[in-house]
């Protein structure tokens, strides 16, 4: 432990997995690590509740659109999937990524049952065919700077019909300590070990989430802790199809 980093604003230096070129073999492996990771730290619960109450009272067999952004390994639109096809409506999903390796290996990981489409493209710049009810990003906002998140936020809010949820991390130095260890006595891929805590570092505090948000000029949006140091941040647009 190189240290104990400065947890009064957020790290700028560039994770490795954003700049670094690995292989095929090597992301999957990163992103298998980092599907655990999401499992252990209740990744899907913050985003399938802010679902729950946008879609209260839909009767079954409506679609539900939903645009995820930085899909990773695709795990938040499989759980979607499933919850949707659950409560008895249609799951129309798409999966967004700039990283061709990564949406080969959400691919890969899908069963060929859920049709949900994956797609290469810049979020600021696709234009979906009908906007989606919802849009959600899990761990992707701490990967932009401040002026890029403005930027993303204003996007959500005018791209989304009914609403948007980031599902990203509370910026602590207990959440640090404890990935920093829990990754080596795993023994996680080393590009998680290192990129994991520096993710804690690039996360937010509630402070800076209502900074961002107004200047994003966005009301309406609520803030959520969730164990353990997750800090959602979530917009309600409209409570009926």
């Amino acid at each position: 432990m190189a240290g104990w980093p400065d947890f009064r604003s957020r790290a700028t230096e560039p994770e490795r997995m954003d700049t670094e070129p690995v292989s095929d073999a090597e992301l999957a492996a990163c992103l298998a690590d980092l599907e655990t990771v999401n499992r252990l730290t209740r990744a899907t619960p913050p985003t399938l509740g802010f679902l729950e109450a946008l879609t209260r009272g839909w009767p079954a067999g409506l679609p539900l659109r939903v645009l995820d952004v930085g899909v990773g390994q695709g795990g938040m639109l499989r759980a979607i999937h499933r919850w949707a096809t659950a409560r008895g409506l249609v799951p129309q999903l798409v999966g967004l990524d700039l990283n061709p390796q990564c949406l080969a290996a959400a691919r890969a990981a899908t069963p060929p049952g859920m049709a949900i489409d994956w797609v290469e493209a810049d979020a600021l710049a696709f234009s979906p065919e009908h906007p989606p009810h919802a849009i959600v990003t899990s761990l992707f906002m701490h990967h932009l700077d401040d002026r890029q998140v403005v930027r993303f936020l204003r996007w959500q809010e005018e791209t989304a019909s009914h609403g948007w949820f980031v599902n990203d991390l509370h910026r602590h130095w207990f959440a640090w300590g404890g990935f920093w260890l829990l990754a080596r006595v795993a023994m996680w891929h080393p590009l998680v070990r290192h990129d994991g805590p520096l993710s804690v570092r690039r996360a937010f505090v509630r402070p800076e989430w209502e900074r961002l948000l107004a200047e994003a000029g966005i009301r309406g949006a609520t803030l959520s802790w969730h164990l353990p140091f997750r800090l959602c941040v979530g917009r309600l647009k409209q409570p009926a199809p």
